[in-house]
């Protein structure tokens, strides 16, 4: 064994000076060819140089094992090769072991480049070729009251009201349009049957740019103090959720320091979230998942043998900001819609608007935004920022112009900081009297004040205080002070104490006291008290929610209120193809009744089905032959195929990954498929088509046997002539072949050489298997 350390680096031992001949310099020039150990992990073998007792590296090594070498440190010229001083690296030793031809170099951790655990890419999958569709949803309730009315008979009414919305979708892109009706069956005289439009859209989703071109009735985007109108007309905006995954916030950095190759553990609120692989050197981690709030991030390393390094960080994220160069905006141009449900086409005046927001770094995010009619134009900017403490702070002015009401301006201000256990928010606004905003023609509030503070605890319970000022030019002050604690009792039981008060133009306290227990089979007992104005308010009730899947769910309730004493009840099926609901209620002077019925149809690829309300995107599931064979994704079967083994799959996910699933316990044993998985990435509530080829047919143990009378050779290859599938014989010259008809032609291959045979099966069904030979094989021989 011998040894190289970074002493001789200290004593001086460095390349002789340029004046020594060239053959004196090179006399004691040696390369070493060696299997290369970095801080006891395998780094290749590597042809070292050593000159004067010090080894020497190429900058291709230094790149591979993730050194930095110092530019300041003296490199060599060595047969036409740059090579640098492996001792000019902090930590520098070296074990050289001639009897295995290897070295151990051993560096300090901070020698090595950071290794990054970075967020990989949101990378969106091909979407799957989208087939012309049209959905319906409908949602019916059928009420019917009986009135006590002192005097007079008892008052009975009948009411149906409607809420439906029909859909198209193609590659072209989606519309909708919805509706609302009313009074449909009314008994009142003075009511009269009415259909209302709601929304009519056409939107195209450009998913290269992550932007979404909307037109028909939309919604504005504004700023931080602004507030959306609903408009009619085109707006083209960014659109984030294009791309699933994809994080517009900051996300925090953890770095930390490993000696040699560890496991890395991060726990963030003490959750573990991620355990990953780091080798020795520094390392960061900023692939947290998406968060919101301040908290603190807790990273375990642990190295080979079994040693820990615990490094705590604390860490801050917010919604509100964008990371650093990231871009949002939004474009309309349009008309204020007025009287939404009650109106067909109700639009006002005309106008465009805008709004812009940059990330400039990871703690600083700035806005502009603007709208401008032909008597309205307004202004705005604001900020986000990330104060000390882990804070989060915004600030916004806006100026607007008014034909009625002339100049006026608006401005905010708010902090705020979530945390694992302590919250604090506040927010103040204002507006002068002639402010005003798209669509809103009356004056803003003179100031809106808002302060809260909350703490969390698993041991001490949940406390909230909030205060909420409200300063009107025309109706004055009004302040409202709430209070709430709430306690678990038990393993899952929680009580919560609330009081509330409230003053100024309106004045009045308020006390209550709320119990929820949790029970299994989703079934949960509430009950509650409230105390307000000489009064008092309560009600006791179980209920049973529904799950995802179909099923029954149910509630129960009796109270009583100022007027008296009052009971409810109701029942809920949810199926495949909708849910059903069924609610009484009943007091001292009123009854009613309600059903209601909620779902949607599907008309594609020339099929139509029944559903639940189509709210996502869907497949149309083709198993060709096979009725009620169960399709799902993600673990669990919402379907079943029909006669025609044709099936509806709702409730997709857009632009992402869905596994689609059949069932193979429900396919018989003479179905052969090449998968029962395939995946689909549909568009916006649009319709992809997925087929599962299925091989059908008998199968048979068939003998084979050649010229000579012997069996042919196990591993021979056989196939249906026709046919893809491949077949192999195994001992004995027989071969087990599947999707055989009544009459087959079957080929067999070996050696080069092939044959083909018939074989007839003998009446049966599809489920027996069958014993078939021995069938000559001509030409070919073992």
């Amino acid at each position: 064994m011998a040894s190289l350390c970074a002493g001789a680096a200290a004593q001086g031992q460095t390349t002789p000076p340029s004046n020594v001949p060239a053959t004196a310099r090179s006399a004691n020039d040696r390369l070493l060819p060696l299997e290369v150990f970095i801080n006891n992990t395998k780094g290749g073998v590597w042809t070292l140089l050593e000159r004067n007792g010090i080894l020497y590296a190429p900058s291709d090594a230094f790149d591979e094992w993730r050194l930095n070498h110092q530019p300041s440190a003296q490199d060599i010229q060595f047969q036409g090769q740059q090579w640098y001083p492996l001792s000019a690296i902090p930590g520098f030793e070296a074990r050289l072991n001639f009897a295995t031809q290897s070295v151990d170099l051993v560096f300090s951790p901070a020698a090595f480049n950071a290794v990054r655990l970075t967020q990989e890419a949101a990378l969106r999958p091909p979407l799957s070729p989208t087939i012309p569709a049209v959905f319906a949803n409908y949602d019916l309730n059928y009420t019917t009251s009986r009135s006590r009315v002192t005097g007079s008979d008892d008052l009975r009414t009948k009411d149906l009201g409607a809420l439906t919305e029909l859909g198209f979708s193609g590659q072209w892109g989606l519309v909708t349009s919805s509706y609302v009706g009313r009074n449909l069956v009314s008994q009142d005289p003075t009511l009269n049957a009415s259909w209302r439009r709601l929304e009519t859209t056409y939107t195209r989703n450009f998913l290269d740019s992550n932007s979404t071109l909307r037109l028909g009735d939309s919604i504005t985007r504004t700023g931080i103090s602004g507030r959306s109108v609903y408009f009619g007309g085109f707006q083209f905006a960014k659109n984030f959720a294009l791309q699933p995954g994809f994080v517009t916030q900051p996300i925090p950095t953890v770095t930390g320091l490993s000696a040699a190759p560890s496991t890395v553990e991060l726990y963030v609120n003490d959750a573990l979230r991620q355990t990953s692989r780091v080798p020795s050197g520094p390392f960061s981690i900023d692939n947290f998942p998406a968060l919101t709030g301040a908290g603190e991030a807790r990273v375990v390393v642990r190295d080979i043998l079994g040693r820990e390094t615990v490094i705590t960080q604390s860490f801050f994220s917010n919604a509100n900001l964008l990371e650093e160069n990231l871009t949002d905006w939004s474009f309309e141009l349009g008309a204020v819609r007025n009287n939404l449900g009650t109106d067909n086409a109700n639009y006002g005046p005309r106008f465009i608007a805008g709004l812009w927001r940059k990330g400039l770094s990871k703690s600083l995010t700035v806005e502009g935004n603007g709208e401008w009619s032909s008597s309205l134009s307004r202004a705005g900017a604001g900020v986000s920022y990330a104060l000390p403490f882990q804070m989060l702070g915004q600030t916004a002015l806006a100026v607007s112009r008014s034909d009625t009401v002339g100049n006026g301006h608006n401005w905010l201000v708010g902090v705020e900081r979530s945390g694992l256990r302590h919250g604090v928010a506040f927010s103040a606004q204002g507006a002068s009297r002639g402010y005003r905003q798209l669509g809103i023609d009356t004056a803003s509030p003179r100031l809106q004040t808002t302060a809260s503070y909350s703490y969390s605890s698993d041991k001490f319970g949940a406390l909230n205080l909030s205060y909420a000022g409200f300063d009107n030019y025309e109706l004055g002050k009004l302040n409202t002070v709430s209070l709430s604690y709430t306690i678990r009792l038990g393993q899952r039981s929680a009580l919560t104490l609330s009081a509330t008060r409230l003053s100024g133009v309106s004045s009045g306290n308020s006390l209550g006291a709320f119990l929820i227990v949790p029970l299994d089979n989703r079934i949960t007992i509430a009950s509650g008290a409230t105390r307000r104005s000489g009064s008092t308010d309560s009600y006791v009730n179980a209920s049973r929610a529904l799950s995802a899947e179909t099923g029954w769910g149910w509630r129960t309730a009796l109270g009583s209120r100022v007027d008296g004493g009052y009971a409810e009840g109701g029942a809920y099926y949810q199926g495949t193809k909708g849910l059903f609901s069924a609610d009484v209620s009943g007091a001292k002077n009123q009854q009613n009744v309600r059903l209601g019925l909620l779902g949607g149809v599907v008309m594609a690829d020339g099929q139509v089905f029944a559903t639940r309300r189509v709210q996502d995107s869907f497949a149309i599931v083709e198993v060709p032959g096979y009725a009620n064979v169960g399709v799902g994704f993600q673990g669990s079967t919402l379907t079943r195929t029909n006669s025609s083994g044709v099936a509806l799959l709702p409730r997709l996910l857009p632009f992402q990954r869905n596994s689609v699933r059949l069932d193979p316990t429900e396919l018989p044993i003479s179905a052969e498929l090449d998968s029962i998985e395939q995946e689909a990435v549909p568009a916006l509530r649009s319709a992809v088509k997925i087929t599962f080829p299925v091989r059908s047919g008998r199968g048979a143990l068939i003998r084979i046997e050649f010229d000579d009378g012997e069996p042919a050779p196990a591993g021979a290859e056989i196939e249906l002539v026709g046919d893809k599938k491949e077949f192999f014989v195994a001992r004995r010259g027989e071969a087990f072949v599947t999707g055989l008809q009544s009459a087959n032609r079957l080929r067999l291959k070996w050696n080069g050489n092939s044959c083909t045979f018939d074989v007839a099966l003998p009446p049966g069904n599809l489920e027996d298997i069958t014993r078939v030979g021995p069938v000559r094989c001509i030409g070919v021989k073992r």
